[in-house]
């Protein structure tokens, strides 16, 4: 994003707060039904907040900001890709400025241009987190962590692509590493 816009990007400019951005972020998390996998996720082990100094045992979060409400891990790459909503999602936290890995420097009033609007797709979290906790059973403790790691490297390698037969390829080493997951997948067909 370069620091100029164009009349008709002023124009489009929303006033908003560091506040009210992170209340979208977490609204269009829970419209996903980004809870449910959470819910399996982090007593596999793969919490995404380990040694985080905000975190608090038995407590939670102490001091949620703009930077862990955008990041995504693997698994919610995954679906917001599928589903078509990566790219609506990182548009709109490419606008907030300050980011930084576990803590921000977001002002607390700033413009955005473009809003983010909850998605009713609770069904497609819940369909993977029921598979996600079926498949973990007969599989390594490493399983959970790892899967979540190649989906977002995946996921990673589509977006920096512009070539459409790397991108396709991609797509089936996603559906390969997702075989096993048929609630998921007829969850999926639904959206079509």
């Amino acid at each position: 994003m370069s620091g100029f816009w164009t009349w008709e990007q002023k124009e489009l400019a929303r006033p908003t707060t560091k506040q009210e951005v992170i209340e979208a972020g977490l609204a269009y998390l829970e419209g996903v039904g980004a809870d449910l996998i959470c819910k399996v996720c982090i007593p596999g082990g793969g919490s995404c907040c380990v040694s985080c100094p905000f975190l608090g045992d038995g407590v939670g979060c102490g001091r949620r900001n703009t930077s862990c409400t955008a990041w995504l891990c693997g698994f919610l790459k995954f679906i917001y890709y599928e589903a078509g909503l990566i790219r609506e999602w990182e548009d709109f936290w490419d606008e907030v400025p300050g980011q930084h890995f576990r803590y921000d420097t977001t002002p607390r009033h700033f413009v955005v241009r473009s809003w983010l609007e909850p998605p009713q797709l609770r069904f497609l979290c819940e369909a993977f987190a029921d598979d996600l906790r079926q498949l973990r059973r007969d599989r390594p403790a490493s399983w959970l962590v790892e899967l979540k790691g190649k989906l977002d490297w995946h996921i990673d390698e589509i977006l920096d692509s512009t070539n459409p037969k790397f991108v396709k390829r991609m797509e089936a080493k996603l559906y390969r590493l997702t075989i096993d997951f048929q609630r998921y997948h007829r969850a999926k067909a639904q959206l079509n």
